[in-house]
């Protein structure tokens, strides 16, 4: 059975009339409630569970239209790959670092997780009111939409810094003079609801509900947020929270890394929160049930996926030679992680009788992301080729151990990294590592481990060293990058309409 927060249920109030900037057709995914019918919505358990569950539902548009974005593109892992010319502008801004305040992206990934926040807001304040209701659906309910607007707002703080920070019930008159709020501020705000969620979630679920938010996410979120914070102490703490009790909330390694990424194993073992889809529903155009990662990332016209295959996010050079190998060529790499993150050239699909070439068009060396790959014999039946069914992780538990690692330092995180690095067929890591030697060492582990999960450009920027984002980047040939690139700009159509709303640094 396909968990309920695969989005097939109805999105809640007025969305449009708070962010009407936004495209008509990424609201339209399903009917919409009046906004001044909502004091009479929250009567019931099932109308509560409704609004809980379209508070998920920019997740689907985040994942599929912005993060990658500026995950991997504007990072040393990826650059926009395509037909060239003018496919993809708006991602070329970003992967050269030309991007403005007029950027398609950045303005769809600032409105979609504002959707979240307030679809989360109306969670947190009317859920408590609804007379007939479970006690312990009530107090999940509350939890789950403390955790989506604590990951909405660490969006909107690692992209944006300052920002606008509300956590009750807005009008539209009401967001349109909300000034920007410190850093600090909102950091504050998403430690709160993840403390407070990990107390109100429960710590599995089954049948059609597994896929929502559990006590272990809350954990394992905040135990990054602490990460990004340079909190060390209180990142190990939290994390080893989530090891000492992973057999409470079901975690463990896939014996193959493969095995992540797999219809299969959606929300199985390893998996600590991932992005919910279905097949069916979208179109180039809006954001349905489906995704279309599949497409965009897979070789640019070899036809092994719907629509024939975009070859976008490509991998880099720099990228690709991080790998271990015993040769001078790629298909002598000896990481066992590789097969499912990246094709290389004479990569075989048995199946379709495909072999991947030397070169292709926007790949050079012949390289593309095979982490999403679906192929099109398994989407047939998709809607034009736009909705691939094959969740995307937002949070794996080998997170959790690299952040221990990473946090507790090499005495006592180095055995957690070297879980990570045995599943790919590693020896463990050296133990003379000087502590930056083994931050390094760390900081490649995750690049490898979390490759094109659009996780690698907010590690550069929670460096210790504050330059670090800009000589990685330099050094990988994106020379365009500078100091004012730390953060994205605010949206112009954003400050159009809000007048207190200012825009960072060099933008």
């Amino acid at each position: 059975m396909k968990p309920i927060t695969k989005y097939t249920f109805p999105l809640l109030v007025g969305v449009s009339m708070l962010f009407a900037q936004c495209k008509k057709e990424m609201l339209d995914i399903a009917p919409t409630i009046p906004i001044n019918s909502v004091d009479n919505y929250y009567k019931n358990e099932a109308e509560a569970i409704n609004a809980v569950n379209a508070t998920y539902t920019p997740l689907s548009a985040i994942y599929n239209g912005a993060a990658w974005h500026f995950g991997d593109i504007m990072s040393d892992d990826a650059d926009l790959g395509g037909g060239g010319g003018g496919d993809g502008l708006e991602t070329a801004e970003l992967d050269n670092f030309t991007v403005t305040s007029f950027n398609p992206i950045v303005n769809l990934m600032w409105a979609q997780c504002y959707f979240g926040i307030l679809r989360a807001n109306l969670v947190i304040t009317k859920v408590p009111e609804v007379p007939t209701m479970t006690e312990s659906i009530r107090r999940r309910s509350i939890g789950e939409g403390r955790f989506l607007r604590a990951l909405y707002y660490y969006h909107l703080v690692r992209l944006y810094g300052d920002v606008p920070l509300y956590t009750n019930v807005i009008t539209a008159e009401g967001a349109a003079s909300i000034a920007r709020s410190p850093r600090q501020q909102v950091y504050n705000q998403i430690i709160d609801d993840l403390k407070q969620a990990e107390t109100l979630l429960p710590n599995t679920y089954t049948g059609a509900d597994k896929g929502r938010a559990t006590a272990g996410a809350a954990k394992g979120l905040l135990a990054a947020v602490y990460l990004t914070l340079g909190d060390k102490a209180n990142a190990a703490a939290k994390a080893k929270e989530v090891i000492d009790n992973r057999a409470l909330y079901g975690y463990e390694l896939w014996a193959n890394y493969g095995d992540n990424f797999s219809l299969d194993n959606e929300n199985g073992r390893e998996s600590m929160f991932e992005v919910q889809y279905r097949s069916g529903g979208g179109q180039w155009s809006d954001f349905g049930a489906g995704h279309k990662l599949n497409t965009f990332f897979a070789p640019r016209a070899q036809d092994i996926v719907q629509s024939s295959g975009y070859g976008w996010n490509v991998p880099t050079k720099n990228f690709a030679d991080q790998y271990e190998k015993t040769g001078a060529n790629y298909n002598t790499i000896t990481d066992r992680r590789r097969p499912s993150t990246m094709w290389i050239p004479g990569d075989r699909y048995a199946p379709l009788n495909y072999t991947q070439p030397a070169q292709l068009v926007g790949s050079p060396l012949g390289l593309n992301v095979r982490k999403y790959f679906v192929p099109v014999t398994n989407t047939l039946g998709d809607n034009g080729g736009w909705t691939c069914a094959l969740n995307v992780p937002i949070m794996r538990y080998a997170e959790v151990l690299l952040i221990y690692a990473e946090a507790a330092g090499p005495a006592l995180g180095k055995p957690f990294a070297d879980q990570v690095r045995a599943r790919a067929g590693l020896a463990p890591l050296p133990n003379n590592l000087s502590d930056a030697q083994y931050l390094e060492a760390i900081y490649k582990e995750r690049r490898l481990e979390f490759a094109f999960e659009m996780h690698r450009w907010y590690d550069l920027l929670r460096h210790p060293d504050p330059n670090y984002f800009i000589t990685v980047m330099r050094a990988a040939g994106k020379t365009n990058i500078a100091a004012k690139h730390r953060y994205m700009p605010i949206p112009q159509g954003e400050r159009d309409k809000n007048p207190n709303l200012t825009q960072n640094d060099g933008y």
